[in-house]
This record gives C-alpha cells, structure tokens and sequence, in this order.
C-alpha cells in the first residue's frame, strides 16, 4: 500500500499574521508508519505555493485545487493522512478529502489532530471522511493501516471512529505511549526541509537563521480551564529523555545546519531537572544554537538555577504564561497556580541574565471585571516585559470554560462551526462570549488598555533602543500613546480602528 501524508492548504485572513510551520505531527506519523514497514510520502501543501491573495483580505497558503489534486494523483495512494491542527483548519481538510475522493472514490481517507479528537463523531459524518484518529496518532495510525493491509475490522482498533453501514462506531480511547523516545525522531526526510528552516525570523524576535522546531514532551499536569490539550493528548504529562532531545537537537544541527530552536512543548519546564539536564546536555555537547519558547511556559517551575542554565544554553527568550494580574482570575478562574510572587521573581532574573521576556495574557474570562484589568496593567507597567500577547479567552470544545460559558448561557451551542470551525474564525483574538461583567466592545477596550500601559513601559525602558532597531514601531507607539492620552480609551480605540479599516 502507498500511504499519503498531506498537510492542507488553506485559506486566513492577511491580518491573521499566520503562515506556515513545519508539520511536526505528520514527521513523527511518517516515522512509525515507516518503522512498520509501509511505503508512505509526505506533501504539505501549504508550504508547496507561497501565499496568494485570492480575494481582499484573504491569503490562500499553499496549492490551490487543482494543483493539489494533480500532486495526489501523482502519488497514486491508496490511503491519505490529513492533518488537523487546529479547528479552523477543518474546511481546508474537507476540501483536501474532496479532492482525494474526486480522484478515486477507492482512497481511503483518515484525518486527526486536535479538532478531528474533540469532535470525532462529527468529523467523521462527513462523506469524504472514511476514519478519524482519537489522540495520539502513531500506533492508532499505524494499527489502521494493519487492519486494512490484512483485510480486518476495526472494532478492536482504539482510538478510532468510523462508518459501518450507515452509523458511525466510535471505539474506547487508547492508552497514552508512556516511552515517547521509542517513537524515534520525526522523519524530516519526508519533507524538503530547506522550504521551512528559514521561516523563523520574527518569531519573537528570534533572529533570522536557519530555524526548526521540536516538541519534547506532551500534555501538560495544569488543568487551566481555557485549555483543551488533555482530550487529544491525555491527562499525563510525559517526557522524552533529555539525552533524546539533545540528540535531536544534535541532529538537526548537523543534518540540517540548523542554528535556531524553537521548544514547542504545552510545558517545556514542567519538570525543573529535566529541563536543567537538557540544558547541561546543549552545553556540554558544545552545540550552538538560539532557542525560544513560542508556546509559553509555567512561570512557576522556573527559578534561578533553571533560568541561569537556560541562558547558558542559548536561551534568546521564554514566553511567560502569566495569564493575569489579577490572582483571583489567573488561579480562581483560570485555575493556573501561580504567584504574583513568582512572576515577579522570574521576570527580574531574566532580565539579570539577559533573556528577553515576553508575557501571554488572557482576557475576558467570566468573571473579569475593571478592577482584574487594571491589576494586569500595574503588572506590565512594573515588568516592562520585552513583547506581550493579549489573547481573548475563546471556549473551545473540550475545554471547562467552553462547558461553564454553555451552561450560563455566554455561548451558543449552535454558533461553534460559525466562531471556530471557519477559516476566517479570529479564535483567540476576538470576543466569542459576553456576560453580566462585560459585553465585547468592553473586552476589545480592555485589550487598547493593556496594550497602551505596554507601549508606556516599553518606551519608559527602552527607548532609544526601540529608537534605532524599529522606528516605525517607536512612532506607531508614542502615536498610539498620545490618542490615548488626549482622548481617552474608547474614543482613541475608535480612531485607531477607523485607520485600520482604511489602511485594508
């Protein structure tokens, strides 16, 4: 059997500011479907085509259909893997399956991914969709392909949802691989990895060398109630071996000549030795790389040790997930467990030893109020954080807010695949909910707010840096500033919106 591995094309917004990213995911599909000893290509489309405007304000990243339907029936498959990363992504993975089935109805398509695993039964009713893989792909993929090579049902398959005669089955999770360093490393080979390694430049002020990323443990032990990681990756945090992920990170570099890091994990620091270990390992190995942390890490299980080693080990800056201001919000609400204390103490240390930080906060929670704003605003004027990011609270399915804002009555049931399931859904940076507290206009005010007491601290502490590295910023923050002070909140946010829409 030829097995085709298929990252989508899709279509967003330009204002989205997204792009493409190496499909790890896949990479690590490709290598247990190859250690099985099936024959099986990789084609992300979305990196095959640079971005396209197809309409104002819409990109279409990657092939459109009938390159893509072209570049299929090359390969001549007889069962394509889409991927699934986020919800909306889905119409893209939709239109992928369409255009396998209009090659060859005989095709056997199989999605998964996060939307895929939250919302199994409903990705599978749909025609072009033959099974849906439930969490973590490698061996339910692979025990698939098992199962159809030999002829068998797949009653026995965990972790998998399918049709039989008009109905759709979906059988008992599976257990969650505990030796994730048995899965080996992802299969880069199955990609033209040069069409990614320069994609880093940007990403929070990385730099601009020859960037790759790696994820070196699933899951996460926090139960923070936005988040929905636990239904695709399970309830366990789990780790590779730092020996793993410094031979990895090892490889990479003398495979691809890669010189920029990217740590992708849900909790990279979780576990405060291991992380010190891999970070000794960088070091002692001699390997010279940047690395970053994009997805954000748990300020409290850093401390003065771990930071001094992640410097050490070319750490260039951590995204702090400090969430809120306000204690009540960030661990009565949020449920994150952490100090005012910590990220305090975190925030100082890092400036000490020279890594840049940048916060992730979350707004609009049930339960914000002016008084939780302004809390987070003290905390970036005192910090003075080197970038931040202001996200929205959106309750996806899966998630305890997503279940609290359906039975308050803040969101529609009916209004998911609208908000989420849409490639032009602004999941996290637009209001989805409105409650007694606020309604959105006052989210989008709050956000104007926080982002303004930014600007001050930043130009407050780094002014004639910001001066000669980005003057365009420097002027578009002093200019956002004096709105602000001249007409205040809502009126100065009004004028900025207005501008935008003129400039689009």
């Amino acid at each position: 059997m030829e097995i085709l591995l298929l990252n989508p094309s899709f279509l967003a917004p330009r204002d989205a500011g997204l792009g493409i990213s190496f499909p790890l995911g896949l990479a690590y599909l490709g290598t247990a479907v190859k250690k099985a000893g099936f024959d099986v290509v990789a084609l992300d489309s979305a990196a095959e085509s640079p971005a396209r405007e197809i309409e104002h304000n819409l990109l279409r990243f990657g092939l459109d259909e009938n390159e893509l339907r072209e570049r299929i029936a090359a390969v001549k498959p007889d069962i394509v893997g889409i991927g699934c990363f986020f919800s909306s992504r889905f119409p893209a993975v939709l239109e992928t399956a369409r255009a396998v089935k209009e090659i060859d109805k005989r095709i056997i398509t199989v999605t998964g991914g996060i939307h895929p695993s939250l919302m199994p039964g409903e990705v599978c009713s749909h025609p072009e969709i033959d099974f849906v893989v439930i969490g973590e792909g490698e061996r339910i993929f692979v025990d698939l392909l098992n199962a159809i090579s030999d002829g068998r049902d797949f009653d026995n398959i965990e972790g998998l949802a399918y049709k039989i005669n008009g109905d759709i089955k979906i059988t008992r999770r599976r257990e969650y691989i505990e030796d994730l360093d048995s899965l080996g490393f992802p299969a880069w080979e199955l990609f033209d990895m040069e069409k990614y390694l320069g994609i880093g430049e940007g990403r929070w002020d990385l730099g601009g060398g020859r960037y790759a990323p790696v994820v070196t443990s699933r899951s996460c032990p926090f139960r923070c109630t936005f988040c929905s990681i636990h239904h695709v990756m399970g309830p366990k945090y789990r780790a590779h071996s730092p020996d793993y992920v410094v031979d990895m990170i090892g490889t990479l570099v003398k495979k691809y000549d890669v010189d920029e890091i990217s740590f992708e994990d849900d909790n990279l620091t979780y576990d405060n030795d291991r992380f010190v270990s891999i970070c000794k390992g960088i070091v002692e190995r001699g390997i010279n790389i940047k690395w970053n942390t994009p997805n954000g890490v748990h300020v409290g299980s850093l401390d003065r040790n771990s930071i001094e080693w992640a410097k050490r080990s070319g750490c260039d800056s951590l995204n702090l997930a400090v969430e809120s201001g306000d204690e009540f919000i960030r661990n009565k609400v949020i449920k994150k467990g952490l100090s005012s204390e910590s990220i305090y103490a975190v925030a100082e240390a890092c400036r000490e030893m020279g890594i840049k930080t940048n916060a992730y906060f979350v707004i609009g929670m049930p339960g914000e109020t002016e008084e939780s704003i302004n809390k987070s605003r003290k905390l970036l004027s005192d910090l003075r954080f080197n970038n931040v990011s202001i996200f929205v609270a959106t309750p996806m399915p899966g998630t305890k807010l997503y279940d609290e804002c359906i039975a308050r009555g803040y969101l529609d049931k009916e209004s998911y695949e609208t908000d989420f399931v849409n490639y032009r859904a602004a999941i996290f940076t637009q209001p989805s909910i409105e409650t007694p507290e606020f309604d959105r206009k006052k989210i989008l005010l709050w956000q104007h707010r926080l982002y303004t007491a930014y600007f001050k601290a930043t130009l407050r502490d780094r002014f004639f840096n910001w001066l000669t590295t980005g003057p365009r910023a420097t002027v578009a923050m002093m200019i956002k500033i004096l709105l602000y002070t001249l007409f205040g909140e809502r009126l100065s946010y009004n004028f900025i919106q207005g501008i935008r829409k003129k400039i689009k």
